[in-house]
């Protein structure tokens, strides 16, 4: 298993951080001279990285199944590698996540700027290397594995697949749930309003995260195995 899809996303995934770091940086250091800071600007900006973890989900169905599978790799193949992919991509893009919430600290302790957290977290601050990331891990998780769930049911039924969109934002609202913290963040405007339906009220356990997380990559493959498993190629221009 060479993992090119893992790597190819990887090394994406770290352009466009180093463009979104400097960007929330800049919008960081602008609010904090007029005066406007109020809170950690990562742990907003950190919520478009769950959007973008879905839509690496819904491409690693769209764009790369086909690829892989009219160079002559199997399902099996595609699904193992997709699996792992995701598995590893997860980390990695929580290890940026983490990376970004330490160097931001260090802006914020240099202009004496307040790093406070405006949300409920399974971190108090933003320094809590393990929690930040463990948090991080299992958002990412959810984000891309009902990503591909869903990216698998719209590449095969077309359509159709929308029935599939209650299930991943199931998903996703499960790992959230199982956390203590809220899945849908300040970025729910016009019909997003819906999501905010989707909340579990789960026991607040140690290992009750981990379930939510492991349990929603488990289920996700489970759900998307059988939709893959002999799904035709099409026409990408059909």
């Amino acid at each position: 298993m060479k993992l090119r899809i893992l790597l190819a996303n990887c090394a994406f995934a770290f352009l466009v951080w180093v463009a979104f770091w400097a960007l929330v940086t800049a919008i960081t250091v602008v609010l904090g001279l007029t005066g406007r800071l109020t809170q950690s600007a990562w742990e907003v900006a950190a919520q478009l990285a769950n959007w973008y973890a879905l839509f690496v989900g819904v491409a690693l169905i769209h764009e790369y199944m086909p690829l892989y599978l009219g160079h002559g790799r199997t399902r099996r193949q595609f699904a193992a590698e997709g699996a792992v992919t995701i598995a590893l991509f997860a980390p990695f893009l929580a290890a940026l996540l983490v990376i970004s919430f330490l160097l931001e600290s260090v802006l914020y302790g240099m202009a004496d700027w307040p790093h406070a957290l405006g949300r409920a977290h399974m971190f108090t601050e933003p320094t809590q290397v393990p929690l930040v990331f463990a948090e991080h891990l299992i958002k990412f998780l959810a984000w891309t594995t009902a990503g591909a769930f869903m990216g698998a049911a719209f590449y095969r039924f077309r359509g159709n697949g929308i029935l599939s969109i209650p299930v991943g934002v199931a998903m996703i609202a499960f790992a959230h749930g199982a956390m203590g913290v809220d899945p849908w963040g300040q970025f729910l405007v016009g019909w997003l309003r819906v999501l905010d339906r989707f909340r579990f009220d789960l026991p607040d356990t140690a290992w009750m995260p981990a379930v939510g997380g492991a349990g929603v990559f488990l289920i996700g493959l489970l759900l998307t195995w059988p939709i893959i498993r002999d799904v035709p190629l099409r026409n990408q221009t059909a």
